[in-house]
């Protein structure tokens, strides 16, 4: 320990030094409080000895300069020294800054006792700034972390919710980050998919682990798939990616505008509460197990199709609005919730009118879980759809004629319902006829491809292990594509008629047909000619059934 002692009598200095040089300190002496201020501005020490009346004045007075001129920021010890030992004096010395006070005579070994003490004191004193120091730098650390991560994290999610027509929804999270997800978007056919995902717990882990699946799910909704596979993917993909204790549960809705429908798929979330036009409720439970849980083998969508016509909303949230506890240890609870929708008799949205009471009902505490709410106004938006604005450039001339043709293993890797869908946006086809379009092509090349050249059965499709066999043969098959197997496409439109004409032939063996050139296999790719033959002005299969020709022309 390095000891500075400030003592005036230069035979006590000398005994205080060497006693403490015989306990193995280093000590260095000064009789005045100007060599004192000298050595403590260019010398660091452990202890510091301290005499009260010195020839250049009162060491009360020198406490102060002593904590102000630490070397490194580093104070010492102080302990007083003084025959002085009235009680105003050593107050006034621990309020000047003093760490302890001994009275002349003093006991050397008592000396010791309280040098090592105080010392001690100051060690620990020392490492616990230094350690809220690293606290408090890892604290700011991991504050500029998150900032970063939230901004991602929100510039990414905002671009998850891109339709937001007659689509109401609110959402909070019980932390800096959200593990629930809303997704709002329109595929190239036209239909409308609103989607609420919930991921296992909350927080930053929440949404790190929701993330990549909604990418995936946005993707898989800009390439037309329908919402049975864009699922059975999500589940496949949730499988491999997430640990066993992580799962998501999930909501997704598709809006058929053309066959007046919605798909409703309810994988692990609390009841979809759909309102019908005479204000009466019916609620559609959870049919499926949460994503990321069971093998694709053995995952069942559980999709359902349902009418649109008597529904007028839907009304759908994630678990933590009903399952949140008020100061009462209360529930929010489903009842609740359904009261609240089948009494509203205002002109109040339906989600402003939930979580307003919701708010009331929680009396401010904090949030267990994220909270999200969503509100489709169904019949609003088809009514939308329908009378929208369909006029076109008439003053738009001549016509766009295309031929494709592919062969070989390039089948299997080409987007071909995307190129299409490129080539219709690029010379300018209105909205609602590529939509009509696109979605006959997309079921045309599917049937085409699944069951012309790869020889898939459509009846596998009919339930959940089927289902999973028929995306592992089709995958299988697409890598295992002949040379000799081909599909051509042409493709005709001509703007000032308003009409799209477009032939797909491949080289598979064809279907049977009846006597009215139409298909056997009334469940062709799930849908079939029904919706081809409703949509289309003509539509012609050329025997044996591997080529269709069809035209639309748009209702101005």
């Amino acid at each position: 320990m390095r000891v500075l002692v400030v003592e005036d009598d230069s035979l006590f200095a000398e005994i205080l030094q060497t006693f403490l040089e015989d306990n193995g300190c280093v000590t260095i002496a000064a009789e005045t409080l100007s060599d004192a201020k000298l050595l403590v501005l260019s010398s660091t020490f452990d202890f510091i000895l301290l005499d009260n009346h010195l020839p250049d004045g009162d060491g009360l007075n020198f406490l102060s300069t002593i904590k102000d001129t630490s070397v490194q920021g580093k104070s010492s010890p102080v302990m007083m020294i003084t025959a002085d030992d009235n009680q105003n004096t050593i107050l006034e010395a621990f309020e000047n800054g003093a760490d302890d006070f001994l009275a002349k005579p003093l006991s050397l070994d008592l000396l010791w006792q309280k040098m090592q003490r105080v010392r001690r004191l100051y060690d620990k004193e020392s490492q616990l700034e230094e350690q809220a120091k690293h606290l408090s730098n890892l604290l700011n650390k991991q504050e500029q972390e998150e900032q970063l991560a939230r901004y991602v994290y929100e510039h990414v999610a905002a671009n998850f919710q891109t339709e937001t027509e007659c689509v109401d929804t609110y959402i909070q999270s019980s932390s800096a980050f959200n593990g629930d997800v809303f997704i709002c978007d329109t595929a190239p056919n036209g239909n409308r998919f609103v989607i609420l995902a919930d991921a296992t717990g909350h927080g930053l882990s929440a949404a790190i682990s929701i993330l990549p699946l909604v990418t995936t799910i946005k993707a898989m909704i800009r390439k037309g798939l329908a919402l049975a596979h864009i699922i059975h993917e999500a589940n496949k993909k949730l499988c491999k990616e997430l640990p066993d204790d992580k799962f998501v549960t999930l909501i997704g809705v598709e809006i058929n505008f053309h066959k007046q429908n919605f798909s409703l798929f309810n994988g692990g979330m609390p009841d979809l509460i759909a309102l019908r036009h005479d204000l009466k409720v019916e609620r559609y439970p959870s049919t499926s197990m949460a994503l990321g849980i069971l093998e694709p083998d053995d995952f069942d969508p559980g999709i359902v199709s349902i009418e649109a016509h008597p529904y007028r909303n839907l009304f759908f949230f994630s678990d933590g609005l009903i399952e949140q506890q008020n100061p009462s240890k209360q529930e929010f609870g489903m009842q609740r919730v359904i009261e609240l929708i089948e009494n509203n008799n205002s002109k109040e949205p339906l989600v402003s009118r939930v979580v307003n009471h919701f708010t009331i009902f929680n009396e401010m505490e904090e949030l267990q879980d994220d909270l999200s709410v969503c509100d489709l106004q169904l019949s609003d938006l088809i009514d939308a759809h329908l009378y929208d604005n369909k006029s076109s450039d008439d003053e738009q001339t001549g016509k766009v004629h295309a031929y494709l043709r592919l062969s070989g293993g390039i089948i299997g890797t080409c987007d071909i319902v995307g190129c299409f869908d490129s080539l219709m946006r690029g010379i300018d086809v209105i909205g609602d006829a590529r939509q009509k379009a696109f979605t006959v092509f997309a079921e045309l090349i599917s049937n085409a491809l699944d069951h012309g050249i790869l020889d898939l059965d459509s009846q596998l499709k009919n339930d959940v292990a089927g289902f999973a066999e028929y995306i592992e043969l089709k995958e299988d098959r697409l890598s295992n594509i002949s040379d000799e197997s081909a599909l051509e496409m042409t493709f005709s439109f001509e703007p000032g008629v308003g009409e799209i004409e477009f032939s797909i032939k491949d080289t598979g063996s064809g279907y049977q047909l009846k006597s009215d050139s139409s298909m056997i296999n009334e469940g062709l790719s799930g849908r079939g000619l029904p919706l081809i033959e409703k949509l289309c002005k003509s539509v012609e299969v050329t025997p044996p059934g591997n080529q269709t020709s069809v035209v639309l022309k748009r209702e101005f």
